[in-house]
């Protein structure tokens, strides 16, 4: 293309037609430039008006299109991955996007456990595999991109038993406590806990407990009423004696905003926090602020004694879960009536948590076994008996 075809606005800056399409430059040079650009994403078989597509939008697109099927929870979640990436990212064109580039995003995710960097990972792959099939880039930066070592986490876990003791002895002292009884004797999820109305749900006559449906938060921080997360949400679980003792005498919603109303999600998360942080002033004696400043803890450190090591309390929601199906694990209980009782749509789970513990306890057995056969399987006979043997 000839540069007489080169024509400067009123406005100062050159303009360049090609193909029903105009480039426009500050100079002759930046304009024929990116005609000349692209020509080449043309030959390239590049989609220019894609390619140029902010990282947020095309993946936001992508979201709508080809995750129509997730619940909006995990909508939710992936379009918190796009936007969190295209921050990173300031929000790059797709085609300007590098290796490098997406590397850089995916180390900050170290900190994140190997499940949710598997979940960006495969957001990200999707994202860019339909990027190239659409000729919005002309190379997929996702293939030489390195997983990032990820933070170790045990995972949920089951109570110990002087938790369990804590939580029973001080339920009443403690706007949550009655939610953590509840959660701790019958597996309910969150939300489900935060829903029981002890009026409606709780049947003190036949010792059970019917779960109707669960508070949801998947559309933001005000709460929401669903039928619960799987099919077989909807369930009763049996009422056992030290729960309907703590609950005789309650009515409605066990913990509510001040009006009386189902907390927000922000409301539930402070309102947990002061829980975790009650047990453990309780345990220890004194808050943690003023750990080593009570007259107490001063007269042992002016005797030159040790202060007694304080003891946190680091229960997650998760865990009264886990923790009852363990107990049910240890009163033999079928893994089918376990699966109704936690109201999981398969046994998957529960079969995972059978074995985890199946294979515990054989590890212990294991254990007992080599330090019982160290010992010797028949008592040391003294020498002088093994030389009259001998002598006979």
């Amino acid at each position: 293309m000839s540069r007489n075809q080169l024509a400067q606005r009123s406005d100062g800056r050159f303009k360049v037609n090609y193909k029903n399409k105009q480039f426009y430059g500050k100079s002759k040079k930046e304009a024929l430039r990116k005609r000349d650009e692209y020509v080449a994403l043309e030959r390239a078989g590049i989609d220019y008006d894609c390619c140029d597509t902010p990282f947020t939008e095309y993946g936001l697109r992508w979201l709508e299109t080809y995750r129509v099927d997730c619940s909006s929870r995990q909508q939710q979640q992936y379009a918190g991955m796009i936007r969190y990436a295209g921050e990173k990212l300031n929000n790059k064109p797709m085609r300007r996007i590098t290796v490098t580039d997406i590397q850089a995003v995916t180390n900050t995710l170290s900190v994140y456990s190997t499940s949710y960097v598997n979940k960006f990972l495969t957001t990200m792959r999707g994202i860019f595999r339909t990027a190239f099939a659409e000729g919005a880039i002309l190379r997929n930066p996702m293939d030489l991109v390195k997983r990032p070592k990820c933070k170790k986490t045990e995972g949920h876990r089951a109570l110990e038993e002087w938790e369990r003791d804590l939580i029973c002895s001080t339920y009443q002292e403690h706007d949550f406590g009655l939610v953590a009884m509840v959660m701790l004797f019958t597996g309910l999820r969150r939300g489900e806990a935060i829903f029981i109305n002890v009026d409606r749900d709780v049947d003190f006559e036949r010792n059970l407990i019917t779960v109707r449906g669960a508070v949801t938060f998947t559309n933001g921080n005000q709460p929401e009423e669903s039928e619960g997360k799987t099919e077989n949400a909807k369930r009763t679980i049996p009422l056992v004696k030290p729960l309907a003792d703590a609950l005789r005498g309650h009515h409605g919603l066990l913990c509510t905003k001040e009006d009386g109303t189902l907390m927000s999600q922000t409301a539930f998360e402070r309102k947990y926090e002061s829980y975790m942080a009650f047990l453990e002033t309780r345990i220890n004696g004194c808050p943690k602020r003023w750990y080593g400043r009570t007259r107490a803890h001063k007269a042992l450190l002016a005797a030159g004694q040790e202060l007694p090591l304080w003891k946190e309390v680091t229960i997650r929601c998760h865990d009264f879960r886990v923790d009852f199906c363990t107990r049910c694990y240890y009163a033999d209980i079928p893994v089918v009536t376990l699966q109704h009782w936690m109201g999981h749509a398969s046994l998957k789970m529960i079969l995972e948590i059978y074995t985890k513990l199946s294979k515990a306890a054989e590890e212990k057995d294991a254990t007992k076994l080599a330090a019982f056969m160290e010992k010797g399987l028949v008592p040391q006979v003294p020498e002088q008996e093994q030389s009259s043997f001998r002598a006979s």
